[in-house]
């Protein structure tokens, strides 16, 4: 009894193993993918390619990307389903024309590729500020004193993909720049607030570092800064094959930065 119950232990791990390696792969691909299908022809001189799908609707279940008379086909599976794609090579050469059929089965799985947007601490906290700052010039000004540098971080992940493929987003910071003009901005070292991030394969996540530098405000008295939003919101998620982000729910991430005073340094008679 022992036996058989530790038989049966190791037959539900293998599944959960397969299940959660589960990859998007031409014959098990998620909806939305595309993938490329290829044979080699005959040696005969004269014959024909024709790819097509057996059942199914153009433009709903599936869609050929490019010509479907060479030697690959690209298709982009749009729908959950089982489907038969084919290719039949025609003689041209002779009558009657001597056609060979190849087939393949394809099983089309919904769509779970999801890219989330997370902060990575507390969403409403303090600027940094170097206690105490230091008065540069000793004489009361602002412009040349450094309080510090605000940083937050975000991660964005990838869950329900295929790990094995290379991913990528799109993202943009705002509010921090256009509305509140502060100055010193950078995303992941750059003086980027949008740009596309590249995640190779076996990765499930990313991080994006914002900071900027604490009361520069161009516009503000002494430099001053207001509390600051800072929203990061990630799009066009997606991996090599296509799969686009299912979820968009989750696409966006926001931090409340309260301001620090921007004090004068302390003068005297």
């Amino acid at each position: 009894m022992k036996s058989l119950l530790k038989l049966l232990m190791v037959f539900v791990g293998v599944l959960l193993i397969t299940n959660t390696q589960a990859q998007n792969t031409g014959t098990t691909p998620y909806a939305g993918s595309t993938h490329a299908y290829t044979i080699s022809k005959s040696s005969i001189a004269g014959t024909t390619l024709a790819w097509s799908v057996t059942s199914g609707t153009p433009g709903t279940e599936y869609n050929f990307v490019g010509a479907t008379d060479g030697v690959t086909a690209n298709v982009e599976w749009l729908l959950a389903g089982t489907y038969i794609l084919q290719v039949v090579e025609t003689r041209t050469d002779v009558t009657p024309a001597c056609p060979t059929t190849r087939q393949i089965s394809v099983t089309v799985t919904a769509n779970t590729f999801d890219v989330v947007a997370a902060l990575v601490t507390s969403a409403t906290d303090c600027a940094t500020a170097f206690n105490p700052v230091v008065d540069v010039t000793a004489d009361g000004d602002n412009s040349n004193d450094v309080f510090g540098t605000t940083t937050r971080e975000y991660t964005v992940s990838m869950a329900g993909g295929d790990l094995t493929k290379t991913w990528s987003f799109d993202y943009a910071i705002s509010d921090i720049a256009a509305s509140d003009k502060v100055t010193g901005v950078l995303v992941n070292g750059v003086a980027a607030l949008t740009g596309t991030i590249n995640v190779p394969a076996n990765t499930t996540s990313q991080t994006i570092t914002v900071e900027y530098n604490t009361n520069k405000n161009i516009d503000g008295v002494n430099g001053q800064d207001p509390n600051i939003s800072i929203a990061l919101t990630v799009s066009n998620g997606k991996d090599e094959l296509g799969t686009p982000d299912s979820n968009a729910a989750n696409n966006v991430a926001t931090y409340i930065v309260n301001a620090v005073p921007a004090t004068t340094g302390i003068t005297t008679d």
